[in-house]
């Protein structure tokens, strides 16, 4: 993972759009679950078109896809989280200053503004390698609730355990 603050992965200490304190989130589905990441990590959403397997990834990482002559990780949070294999629909690429990272998705449902007083953030346990340790929050949107993904933690276990 590119060296970057935590905080500033998940929208904390970010500047906001926001007078409230809050941040942009990207709502979409994952077999059927409500995932957000903030939309200012993103830097497109595309339609699946083929990934290109690697050796000795994790089960979740099924290899690389090409973006514009470029190569991304390809991650299945789906997987990752334990809840079956996403179907290859679409793909949230991250912006590259980010991490050349893209999540598999479902559909993408909306674009909203979170304020902080909103998140109700999910206590970690220290030295925990839960499956869910990459859940950094939750809030509710259209009365569902909504899972904010910790795109920092992905990012550092999916290094850690790709071996990089």
């Amino acid at each position: 993972m590119r060296e970057s603050d935590d905080r500033s992965l998940m929208g904390e200490g970010s500047s906001s759009p926001d007078a409230r304190g809050g941040e942009n989130y990207l709502i979409f589905t994952i077999s059927d679950i409500l995932y957000g990441f903030p939309s200012r990590l993103i830097g497109e959403v595309a339609i699946f078109d083929a990934v290109y397997p690697l050796p000795l990834l994790p089960e979740y990482m099924p290899g690389i896809i090409n973006r514009y002559s470029t190569p991304y990780a390809l991650i299945d949070v789906g997987l990752l989280l334990g809840r079956g294999a996403t179907l290859r629909s679409k793909v949230l690429v991250l912006k590259e200053a980010v991490e050349r990272a893209a999540f598999l998705i479902d559909d993408v449902l909306d674009m909203v503004d979170v304020a902080e007083g909103e998140l109700l953030r999910v206590e970690q346990e220290a030295g925990g390698a839960d499956r869910a340790d990459v859940i950094a929050a939750s809030f509710s949107w259209n009365k569902q609730d909504v899972l904010a993904l910790d795109v920092g933690r992905i990012l550092e276990r999916a290094a850690r355990e790709a071996g990089s």
